[in-house]
């Protein structure tokens, strides 16, 4: 039986493919996981300088879908490619502890994206920076351990592919935190499929871009 791990590779090929105005561009995996991080510390940033309530609201929205869509995108492409590409006790550990973190951070956004701002907005900021120091503290680690094992591992050709599957799965992925979803494979692909209308008219409702 095929290792999930080997189904979610294939699966980001296929989604590749199937996505073909997306690889009139491909780009480095690498550099789209580093892109993906700034962003997400931009809006951090944002949130923590806005004083008015509703703005804060829409920025906080906005951190956890684009924290979402990054986090399945990595799960289904990047630590699979790395688990395969380095073998072995570090791939498997490597692998093992991706599914650890990555469902933490799951469970940590769905608190914060369904919490009231407005009802005590010092006790969220407290819960929100709680959030993403966990999240910051992911990002250190994959910056300085696990991009490197990638380009270490990796051919150029293969970060470019698995790049350009990386940017055509994002627009089809969840927006919301959904911590009880499966973590890896087709499962977590075909749940994000059944779950992204949904997740799309409830962000509509919200005003969510």
């Amino acid at each position: 039986m095929a290792h999930p791990s080997n189904i979610a590779s294939k699966f980001g090929a296929a989604v590749g493919l199937t996505g073909a105005p997306v690889f009139t561009e491909s780009d480095n995996i690498v550099d789209l996981v580093i892109a993906d991080h700034n962003q997400a510390k931009a809006l951090y940033a944002q949130y923590k300088a806005c004083t008015n309530l509703d703005e804060k609201v829409k920025l906080r929205n906005s951190l956890v879908k684009a924290l979402v869509q990054h986090d399945e995108c990595e799960q289904l492409l990047m630590y699979p490619l790395l688990r395969e590409k380095i073998g072995g006790k570090i791939g498997e550990e490597e692998y093992s502890r991706s599914l650890s973190e990555h469902q933490e951070l799951r469970e940590l956004m769905y608190r914060v994206r369904y919490a009231n701002i407005k009802a005590n907005p010092k006790q969220f900021d407290f819960k929100l920076e709680i959030a993403m120091d966990a999240v910051m503290k992911h990002v250190e680690q994959e910056e300085k351990e696990v991009l490197p094992l990638l380009t270490q591992h990796c051919t150029e050709e293969e970060l470019q592919r698995v790049g350009a599957s990386f940017k055509a799965h994002k627009p089809v992925t969840v927006t919301r935190p959904h911590p009880s979803a499966p973590t890896q494979g087709y499962p977590l692909a075909l749940t994000s499929l059944l779950m992204k209308p949904i997740d799309m008219f409830r962000d509509y409702w919200d005003g969510v871009p």
